[in-house]
């Protein structure tokens, strides 16, 4: 593989050491990967890679089979997920080389011992800027680090803006990767500088276009009205607000608000007006409406304001935005972009997309320049969304005019304005046909120009445009460079990232030629300013880094390769080893016991069996059919989040599973965990920015209400955080007998304890009695503890009843329940329902 300087430099430094590499986005850190695996690939060393996506797994295999020395199908990485049988995974790990596991695997793997710690070579980490200390990755580097002290650990990431985030951010993730060293790598280090200049650079062509006057007036009324929705939000939430700096204009157009407005406000939603979770709403619907603006034609943006206007209720939901004076503007401008009031008349004149003409152009311009190279041209254009791609695609066979015209035409009910009812009688005139330009070509003439070209193109190979939208990754573009090799690329929407991988595939593949970059961007708006907002945020990102790595002090133990490094101990450290209520604290080692719980396989996509293994208590990952977590052989807990506990109450799946649960276990609980970045607090949808309940739907306090009624030995326990749960657990387990694996497994084939008063009788029967008048949860047991069967039931008289329950009206109940007479009750029921059809009939007959 052809390497750069700055890129050779950059693996000698991350192949010595233990480190954290943060690099810029799109200068070429897959390129590191592919090094390093090959470098540890042989069949002594057993590396895993943890935290990768798919899409990077898939591109890193192909990389090895496109490379020569690493053809051999055995040496090939390989992927370790759930379709994989744990005797399988037994031998591709005692096999050794390089694994791609998925994280919930590989906990289960190193807690039941069926990976050998010592065998591990090393563990490479992706995507590091996402590690927490609650994560399923920081779970495995610790069980790592506390049975293998000799193995690497080395992790990258190109997200330099996510280490800002937080109160030293960079020292914890380091401190949770358990690494000494960082290396940084922005765009502006002096070894990628002279890398690229040292090379051709590209030729770019930068398009600077021009907005017309009113979408400039679009733009300032959206953007006044972001400006007014941000002062408005601030000033309702004077007390709530943790930055009231970003919340700006600027910071409103990035892509990363949505997140920021997230993290401020999901803690107190619950606490949010209803004016403040509208301006929300506004902002996001804004925001939408700036970046149409520029990506869309004018067809298109008025159609979706008129959508949004005809929608709105006045009511006290309304959006206040309406009411504010930009409005006005915004929608009289997107209508003179396709009309003319003259004389008051309106006449048709559509506003071209300033992008569209000069794609056509470019396009022309590129067919021309390679009508003279005669080779197959390939042209690839960095469009943001599909829904670009399929106008860029009927631009080029229709021709920017008729397109608009098709819309116009097609949508021509929509857009005109709807006459009044009072005008309903006048004559309405007739709809003057569009003036047709001298220079319109018709669509027919379009097709045999398009024909004629096409014949022309086939003759001289053939000239290819692919599409790469933004959504599908760096990855997606790294592969149509390495199939098409190309020469020309238009950047109809801005991309910092696209930017970089093309200075390095000019550096790489294209040099000593040039390769044509068409960078499209309007003069002056919106678009622009997210593409130097984004540019500005990564350069002040890496000179924070570069501050904080120059006075970090890092402890020498960091790498977690002592024998006492605090983060490996498990337990809380502050408390004491030994109680001081017995003997003075003189514990044997023999009479400590230690605590254990039982957990299900499939709990481990949630972070709290990490937290409880930190806590120091060990943990066995088997599959159990009843419940989430058995504590003691006679606790057993149904963990649910609150989305999955809607669900469930929703599906009915959360009654079945109480009622195992209670039958199997003395003390069922069910948790309720909530989000511990998120508000404690149950009214509605709290955890989005979406709707709330409505009035018609199902209360999910209610139906929890009606589960303890009918389960009325079922406890719940409302946790804030996964913190609070474990804690939670580690109390209930207090002086308690630990649980066993085998008799878990196996609880719901064995018959109830009989120790359990409320278990001695047939739970069929027990529903049975409680169906019948006069019986309740109060006297149920007392029924069932004076009579054997349901006939000796029926054979008490009422006084034995009223002996029985207690109770004179229940006993009586009860009692005419059993020996009222059948035929006489039906005869009593169909003289009832003669007599309210004789009275309906005659009501019906004095209404006449």
């Amino acid at each position: 593989m052809q390497l750069l300087e700055f890129q050779k430099q950059m693996f000698d430094e991350v192949l010595g050491d233990d480190c954290l590499v943060i690099a810029s986005k799109g200068i070429g850190l897959h390129s590191l990967l592919f090094l390093l695996m090959k470098a540890f690939n042989n069949g002594d060393n057993l590396i895993l890679i943890i935290g990768s996506s798919l899409e990077e797994q898939e591109y890193l295999i192909d990389c090895f089979k496109e490379d020569d020395d690493s053809r051999n199908s055995d040496r090939l990485p390989k992927k370790v997920n759930s379709d994989v049988s744990a005797n399988e995974r037994i031998k591709l790990y005692e096999k050794g080389g390089i694994l791609f596991v998925t994280s919930r695997i590989l906990v289960v793997d190193m807690l039941v011992k069926r990976i050998p710690f010592n065998r591990i070579s090393g563990i490479i980490v992706c995507k590091a800027h996402s590690i927490v200390d609650s994560c399923q990755e920081a779970f495995i580097l610790r069980l790592f680090r506390m049975n293998n002290k000799s193995g690497f650990i080395k992790a990258v990431s190109q997200n330099p803006v996510a280490f800002n985030q937080g109160f030293a951010r960079l020292d914890r993730v380091m401190r949770l990767l358990f690494v000494r060293f960082v290396y940084l790598w922005p765009r502006f280090h002096a070894a990628i500088t002279s890398s690229f200049d040292a090379r051709m650079k590209p030729d770019v062509i930068e398009v600077r276009l021009v907005m017309s006057e009113e979408m400039k007036t679009i733009q300032f009324a959206l953007m006044d009205l972001i400006s007014m929705c941000l002062k408005e939000m601030a000033k309702c939430n004077v007390s709530l607000l943790t930055d009231v700096d970003g919340m700006t204009a600027e910071n409103a157009i990035s892509p990363g608000f949505d997140k920021m407005l997230r993290n401020q406000f999901d803690p107190v939603w619950h606490q949010l007006s209803a004016k403040t979770k509208r301006l929300i709403n506004d902002l996001k619907l804004l925001r939408q409406l700036l970046s149409l603006l520029t990506s869309e034609d004018c067809v298109s943006f008025y159609l979706t304001l008129k959508a949004i206007k005809q929608n709105v209720r006045l009511d006290t939901s309304t959006s206040d935005w309406f009411f504010w004076e930009p409005t006005q503007v915004l929608f009289s401008s997107a209508k003179r972009r396709l009309f003319k009031v003259s004389d008051e008349e309106e006449k048709a004149e559509l506003e071209l997309n300033p992008k569209w003409i000069s794609f056509c152009e470019m396009i022309e311009e590129i067919k021309q320049e390679s009508l003279f190279l005669g080779n197959e041209v390939d042209v690839i254009v960095v469009v943001e969304n599909d829904i670009t791609t399929r106008r860029l695609k009927d631009v080029l066979d229709k021709g920017a005019k008729n397109l608009l015209n098709e819309l116009y035409l097609k949508n021509i009910r929509t857009v005109t304005t709807t006459p009044r009812i009072d005008d309903a009688k006048r004559k309405v005139p007739k709809k003057k046909p569009i003036p047709k330009d001298e220079n319109t070509v018709t669509l027919t003439q379009i097709v045999k120009n398009f024909d004629r070209k096409e014949e022309l193109f086939k003759k001289k190979e053939s000239f290819n445009i692919h599409y790469h939208v933004l959504n599908e990754g760096p990855l997606h573009l790294e592969r149509l460079l390495k199939l098409y090799k190309p020469k020309y690329f238009i950047l109809y929407d801005p991309n910092m990232q696209v930017v970089r991988q093309l200075e390095v595939y000019q550096a790489l593949v294209c040099a000593p030629e040039k390769s044509k970059v068409y960078f499209f961007l309007y003069e002056g708006s919106a678009e622009e300013q997210k593409y130097l907002t984004s540019l500005r945020k990564e350069k002040l990102a890496f000179e924070t880094l570069i501050k904080e790595k120059a006075s970090m002090v890092v402890p020498s133990e960091r790498d977690g390769k002592s024998e006492h490094h605090p983060d490996l101990i498990r337990g809380n450290p502050n408390e004491a080893a030994t109680s001081s209520r017995q003997a003075g604290g003189q514990l044997s080692r023999n009479q400590v016991i230690q605590q254990r719980i039982i957990v299900d396989m499939r709990e481990f996509r949630s972070v709290l069996p990490s937290i409880i293994h930190k806590r120091g208590i060990d943990i066995d990952p088997i599959t159990i059919e009843i419940g989430d977590y058995v504590l003691t052989p006679e606790t057993c807990v149904e963990r649910k989040s609150v989305s999955d506990l809607i669900g469930s109450l929703n599906s009915g799946r959360l009654y079945s599973q109480t009622q195992v649960m209670t039958r199997h276990y003395k003390k069922s609980i069910l948790l309720i965990e909530f989000d511990q970045n998120k508000s404690f607090n149950f009214k509605g949808k709290y955890w989005g920015l979406g709707r709330r309940l409505e009035a018609g739907e199902h209360d999910v306090v209610a139906k929890l209400l009606l589960l303890t009624l009918h389960f009325p030995q079922l406890r719940i326990v409302w946790s804030p955080s996964p913190y609070f749960s474990a804690e939670i657990f580690e109390h209930l387990k207090q002086n308690k007998e630990q649980p066993d694996s085998e008799k878990a497994i196996t609880v719901i084939e064995e018959q109830l304890p009989v120790e359990r008063s409320e278990d001695k009788y047939d739970i069929a029967t027990k529903d049975f009695l409680l169906s019948i008048p006069g019986v309740n949860l109060y006297n149920v047991y007392a029924i069932m503890n004076r009579a054997n069967s349901i006939a000796e039931l029926c054979e008490k008289t009422e006084e034995d009843l009223v002996s029985i329950i207690g109770n004179k009206q229940n006993a009586e109940t009860i009692y005419k329940f059993f020996h009222q007479d059948l035929v006489s009750c039906c005869v009593n029921d169909q003289l009832m329902i003669n007599d309210e059809v004789k009275n309906k009939r005659f009501s019906k007959k004095v209404k006449k």
